[in-house]
């Protein structure tokens, strides 16, 4: 059995069964479902997010899978994919779509900012700056300027 994709059906779907929920500042898309083929097939049209088992509470429960979407950039990717065909939830997408789109906005500008960080710290590391140096003359601490260069996780 194929399930025949487009956002169209997908948001339906999403209309129907989905949810859009909010956690501090982040946006959070679940389906769930008891057939995974349908999840599956939605999380390969869209190329974002998974589909994950859900524990059964109650032993005379069926089996049942969530397909996820958590990181912001591929939320705002599927609700603008989905937005216009948005019945029950539109009003609620069209609400929250400033908000994320902002947010990934900022991301971007962050994800910039540390990419540069990065290039300038590896220059003063080759010219022989200690770590201190690096910290002093790009105003961090030394200790963030060292996990930097290394390439630890920010």
């Amino acid at each position: 059995l194929i399930c025949f994709m487009d956002w169209s059906y997908i948001a339906g779907f999403f209309d129907g069964e989905g949810s859009l929920t909010i956690s501090g500042k982040t946006h959070r898309i679940t389906i769930p479902q008891t057939n995974e083929l349908v999840l599956n097939s939605i999380q390969n049209f869209v190329g974002r997010g998974s589909v994950f088992p859900v524990k059964k509470r109650k032993i005379h429960w069926k089996d049942s899978w969530i397909y996820c979407i958590t990181k912001q950039e591929d939320v705002l990717y599927f609700l603008s994919n989905i937005e216009s065909f948005l019945i029950v939830k539109k009003e609620l997408v069209a609400q929250r779509m400033p908000i994320i789109k902002k947010m990934v906005q900022e991301y971007g500008r962050k994800k910039k900012l540390s990419i540069k960080l990065r290039e300038d710290a590896v220059k003063l590391r080759q010219q022989g700056l200690t770590y201190r140096q690096i910290g002093r003359k790009l105003s961090i601490d030394w200790g963030y300027a060292r996990r930097v260069i290394v390439g630890k996780k920010l």
